[in-house]
């Protein structure tokens, strides 16, 4: 089986953990350590603190209707692609990882420094500064990803999805910082931890680990209820 194309976890509720055989002994344990290292009371310690809450976004989102008329005339996407907060942070969240990606993924250097200048153009400079840094720790990240998992090594137990899946949480720790890492990728974890719950109490031993994996992504987009109650953050 290939690799899921995102991992990352949250911590699941205590009362998932009822069964006592080792593959659920090792899901406790990973989504015991991401809990631990999840905390959203843990400063980054290197990249300064950006917008990531609500109240911050709502105020963003605010001053965002006031600038439009600034921008009318910068139609093109770069110009859109990232905001800053009221103290010329950059805000964070998964919609600026994403942008993060598509900046590194889509761009030669030449084209990248000619999408600095246009946001430098309508970003402070400190939240210009956390772009251009971002790109830079996204790759680094990437590289080490395809040396710690290369992409054609196949993954075939969830055992191992579950050392992969805490070893890109404390990579993302690493490159990015707590802060960082939780804005980014807290989503995107919760659900691939979502995914390996249900694969991990499947009933159907014939199911390989694939079928397994559509399976329980079928589950949760059919199923709200269902998610619900796996929900990593359920009290």
């Amino acid at each position: 089986m290939k690799r899921f194309p995102k991992w990352g976890a949250e911590p699941i509720a205590a009362g998932y953990f009822l069964r006592e055989d080792p593959t659920m002994e090792h899901y406790n344990s990973v989504a015991r350590h991401i809990l631990e290292t999840h905390s959203a009371g843990e400063s980054s310690g290197g990249f300064p603190v950006a917008c990531s809450t609500t109240e911050c976004m709502a105020t963003v989102e605010a001053q965002g209707v006031e600038e439009e008329e600034d921008l009318s005339e910068k139609t093109e996407e770069i110009y859109t692609m990232f905001q800053a907060d009221e103290r010329g942070n950059l805000v964070l969240n998964e919609t600026t990882r994403i942008n993060i990606e598509k900046l590194y993924a889509l761009n030669t250097p030449e084209e990248l420094e000619e999408k600095y200048r246009k946001l430098s153009e309508v970003l402070p400079e400190t939240a210009h500064r956390q772009v251009v840094n971002l790109v830079d720790y996204f790759d680094n990240y990437t590289r080490n990803i395809k040396e710690v998992y290369p992409p054609d090594v196949d993954v075939e137990t969830i055992d191992e999805l579950l050392v992969e899946l805490k070893g890109l949480h404390d990579l993302r720790r690493t490159h990015f910082g707590a802060d960082v890492a939780r804005a980014f990728y807290a989503d995107e974890e919760k659900i691939s931890l979502q995914l390996v719950y249900l694969m991990a109490i499947e009933k159907d031993k014939s199911l390989s680990l694939d079928e397994k994996v559509q399976k329980a992504q079928q589950l949760l987009k059919d199923s709200p209820e269902l998610a619900a109650a796996y929900d990593p953050d359920r009290d």
